[in-house]
Order: C-alpha cells, then structure tokens, then sequence
C-alpha cells in the first residue's frame, strides 16, 4: 500500500509542469527539495570513544521528509556507508516525528529542517593523527501534499583521530538536535489487544506535563497508524485506546510516545492486562447514572406519602 501511495505521488510529480524541476532535483544537478550535509559534533574523535554526527536535513517550504517509520505512505532514509578501519557507526537515531494526514493516510514527517544523529565510533588502537576519510550514500524521499520525488547524495566528512575536543558552537548545535530526539522511557509499557482495539497502559508521572499525545509504532503492524487515538490519565499511568493492526502477533514492541512539540519518550511495550479504555469507562458510567434514576423512582413510589397522590 505504502508503495502504490508514493509510485503515484512520483507519478503524479512526473506529469506536472514541475517534472523538469523534479527530476533534476534528483538525478540532473538541480537543487534538491530537501538539502542534507554530513557533520560531526568534533572533528578529532578520540581513539576508544568517538563522536556523534549528523545529517542535518533541510525541506524547502511545503516539502517534507519521513522518520523511520514514515507510516502509510512515504520512504524512510537509507544510508551506505564507506568508512576507513577502526571506524564503525550505529544505528540512526531519528527526532520525534510531526503528524500529517493526506488523502486519509497517515504520515510520520518533519515539515522543517531535523536531524538525524548516529554515534561514530573509533577503535582504541587508532593512532592519533590519522586520517578518517567517513562517506555516506544516502537516499530519501521529499514530499509535498500532492507529489513525492525520490533524492539522495553522496556525504563526506574527514575527521583526524585526536582528542575529542568539541568546540562550543558545534556543542550548542548537537545539544539542541539532542533534545527533539526521544529519551528512554525507563519503564515498560503494557498492552493489549481485544475485538480489533489496542489498548497501552504506559507509565508516565501524574503531575508530568503532555500535550498532543501520539504514539507512533517503530514498525508496522502493531496500530493502524490512521485510526483516532483516545488519550486520557489514571494516576500515574498514560493510556491509550486505538484500532489495532491486523494479525499482529503478541511480542515486545518499541514505539515512541510524543509529549510536546517535538519532545517525547522512547519505549518498550510488553503483551499485559490493560484497563479498559475511555469509551468503556464512559459506557459504565452513563449506565451507572441511568440505574441510579430508575432506582431512585422506585423508591419514590413505594414511599407512604406518595400513595395518596397517585
């Protein structure tokens, strides 16, 4: 489905009168739609720690990239890497992602310029001095509300193994890239599924700040990522009731809880008992109230001083 959606938005790019533009953003030297750059917070990495480095992503106006799990539509990014002995990189560590829903399809996207960081490692038996030539081939998709274009780059950067020193601008720039990206949670999420809904306990303080509450799966399958989600707080647990994926086997799950703009929580979601959701709770109050009248009514007939008015 995600790639029928995105073959026709390319499709639908090729035959505009911006196809001209679009295909050079890609493949003939034009300007990309969404500009990237490799960088690295020191350029001396350590021998036996390393450094963190990005690819500072920057949409155009009315352009948009994709997390990981870029949802019903869309590509998330790849990246192949060339990098010289005693150095390895690990795995990509996306910003919490923006919501965008096009056609009814849920998109996971970064409307503005993001960041994607990754820890550079370099081996203790590099010497300092040496060079540290890091390529990275990278593709990605950049999208609009009405067409999608396929772009990519080649990256480079060339450190020298030294002694980790981080200047102060570099500094400020990774610490601010840093704080859109998830924090552990620390603590397991439960979950449970039941006649086609999900429901995630997920602890979180009663008197911790949340707004604009989503929960976004890291793989497929678990929700359906364009169903409504119902949020509300019980004590210190965050619970959240939407349509399940479908045939989704029960196992641990890893998601990301969104608390705020661009701010949230990486978790581990666990098969459990969860309490039922927002709708069952309202339904057992309505029904509660509703004994309650005909109750009261009851009594008020059978009282002794009612008779003689009826």
């Amino acid at each position: 489905m995600r790639i029928f959606h995105v073959l026709l938005m390319t499709m639908a790019a090729l035959l505009t009168p911006a196809a001209a533009q679009a295909q050079g953003a890609f493949g003939m030297g034009g300007a990309p739609h969404i500009a990237a750059r490799l960088t690295a917070e020191s350029a001396a990495p350590a021998p036996g720690k390393g450094t963190t480095i990005a690819f500072a992503m920057a949409p155009e106006a009315g352009w948009h990239g994709y997390w990981e799990n870029p949802g019903d539509a869309g590509l998330g990014m790849t990246v192949k890497w060339t990098l010289p002995p005693g150095v390895t990189v690990g795995p990509l560590r996306y910003p919490v992602p923006e919501t965008l829903i096009i056609s009814g399809l849920m998109n996971h996207v970064y409307e503005g310029p993001y960041a994607v960081l990754a820890d550079l490692r370099v081996a203790r038996n590099v010497a300092a001095g040496t060079r540290l030539p890091v390529r990275a081939r990278t593709d990605w998709l950049a999208c609009t509300d009405k067409v999608c274009v396929p772009e990519g780059a080649d990256l480079s950067i060339d450190l020298i193994a030294g002694d980790g020193v981080v200047t102060p601008p570099d500094r400020a720039m990774f610490d601010g890239w840093r704080t859109h990206l998830p924090r552990p949670l620390g603590s397991e999420a439960h979950y449970a599924i039941a006649d086609g809904k999900l429901r995630v306990a997920i602890p979180f303080p009663a008197a911790a700040r949340a707004q604009d509450v989503h929960l976004f799966a890291r793989a497929d399958g678990w929700l359906r990522h364009a169903a409504d989600q119902q949020v509300r707080r019980e004590g210190d647990l965050l619970l959240i009731e939407t349509e399940a994926g479908e045939d989704f086997r029960a196992a641990p799950v890893q998601a990301v809880l969104r608390t705020g703009d661009h701010a949230g929580f990486l978790l581990t979601a666990r098969p459990g008992a969860v309490a039922a959701g927002p709708d069952g709770g309202l339904s057992g109050a309505v029904l509660l109230a509703l004994g309650g009248a005909i109750l009261g009514g009851l009594l008020l007939n059978i009282m002794p001083c009612v008779f003689p008015i009826l």
